[in-house]
């Protein structure tokens, strides 16, 4: 029952850690080496994804159970460890807006404000869930220590846009609110250590247009969500929606949800989900507003397997999606070369670093070997790893002797700087 329903629910998976050693505070120490751990770790799921505040994680972890193959807890790990990391939930189905703005919420334990001007563009309330007294960290961020945010698939999104507001702002909210914006939308915070991603369509891919572009697929995702909410409400989901603000799934009060027509189509009509984010055209408009921070470092890692032999099952339907778009122009993109290889779901050429930062983008090790500063505001993206497809970043994979081993080289290159 566990791996059945761990590949219906999953479309983006991950993580893991590392036999290490508790060292002094603020530092751990492998094989004899000290390395610094000065700052955090948020771990934000993909779609379809859940955090260890949902009854599915205690089944599956997340970060670490290897879609129902293990009960490892990577998150619990790299805390036991001395490396301190949490794994908040935000919207499994929701537009990376929407995740970014429900991720400072739950670090800040607050209540989710979407902005005023987001809000009334589509079509939702501005406020959302309460995390009053449940922030993921135990405490509310005092927004004084840096942290490290790690993104698996549209988890990638996610933290690439919160890190852009956090240090840009949003002049559209500002305009709107005033004095009473949210202190995500202000800008000037220089918070964000690192912004790692794994896996993540930064580009957007083909199988995200294939789903999604019949105009009645989001219209029918959204009445079943709402039909859901009013049957079984919150509580006896294996995780929530969380589609609130648009009714279609209980809000924190509620027991159960109503019916709303409307809810239902200003979701279908306002593309605010993450279906619209990652087609082609969704992700191009998405990275056109995301903005470099200047003094946060930039890391993606990147899987491929084309090899039906090896690729997950779980796969199967979306690699064919992927195959038979070979050769074809979509959105404008003509799918050839790094557009043709993927993991299974996310096409390589999206995965590398997004196309608006291309003409800074490097690659890390050659930059490593060639005694090169690693610095700020630039994406540096790791050798793809061939042979592993989009799920085994959860631990479906040892890599390369074990996934924990992975993990550990994320922390060590975080903190190398």
């Amino acid at each position: 029952m566990k791996k059945a329903i761990s590949i219906i629910l999953a479309v983006s998976m991950l993580f893991g850690m590392v036999a290490i050693h508790v060292g002094a505070e603020g530092s751990v120490t492998v094989d004899g080496v000290k390395y610094t751990t000065d700052y955090l770790y948020i771990f934000v799921h993909g779609m379809g994804g859940w955090g260890p505040d949902n009854e599915f994680y205690a089944m599956s972890p997340y970060w670490g159970g290897g879609l129902g193959l293990s009960d490892t807890d990577m998150i619990k790990m790299l805390n036991e460890k001395g490396i301190e990391a949490y794994a908040p939930s935000v919207g499994p189905l929701s537009s990376a807006w929407d995740r970014a703005c429900e991720l400072y919420a739950q670090l800040m334990g607050t209540v989710v404000d979407y902005g005023e001007a987001h809000a009334a563009a589509h079509g939702h309330s501005r406020y959302g869930f309460s995390y009053e007294g449940k922030a993921v960290m135990g405490e509310p961020w005092d927004m004084q220590e840096k942290i490290n945010l790690v993104g698996h698939s549209f988890g990638g999104a996610t933290v690439r846009l919160f890190t852009s507001l956090m240090a840009h702002g949003c002049e559209e909210e500002i305009a709107a609110t005033g004095d009473d914006t949210s202190e995500l939308f202000k800008g000037g915070h220089d918070l964000v250590h690192s912004c790692i991603t794994l896996s993540a369509p930064h580009n957007g891919s083909q199988v995200a247009n294939i789903l999604a572009d019949p105009q009645f697929t989001i219209l029918l995702i959204s009445t079943v969500i709402n039909f859901i909410g009013m049957m079984l409400g919150n509580n006896f989901l294996v995780f929530s929606f969380q589609l609130s603000h648009f009714g279609l799934t209980p809000a924190q009060d509620q027991f159960r949800a109503l019916p709303s027509i409307s809810g239902i189509w200003n979701f279908y009509r306002s593309n605010d989900n993450c279906a619209y984010d990652m087609t082609l055209r969704g992700a191009s408009e998405l990275n056109e507003t995301i903005k470099l921070a200047p003094n946060t470092y930039y890391y993606s890692y990147t899987t491929a397997d084309d090899s039906v032999k090896t690729l997950n099952p779980i796969f199967f339907i979306s690699g064919a999606m992927l195959a038979m778009t070979k050769g074809m122009t979509i959105d404008g993109i003509k799918i050839e070369g790094d557009w043709a290889v993927n993991d299974g779901i996310v096409p390589l050429a999206s995965a590398l670093y997004p196309d608006v930062d291309a003409a800074t983008a490097k690659d890390y090790e050659d930059s490593v070997a060639a005694g090169e500063t690693i610095e700020p505001g630039r994406w540096y993206y790791f050798d793809t790893m061939y042979g592993m497809d989009h799920f085994d970043f959860c631990g479906t994979k040892d890599y390369p002797t074990s996934f924990e081993d992975f993990y550990f080289g994320i922390v060590e290159t975080a903190n190398s700087r």
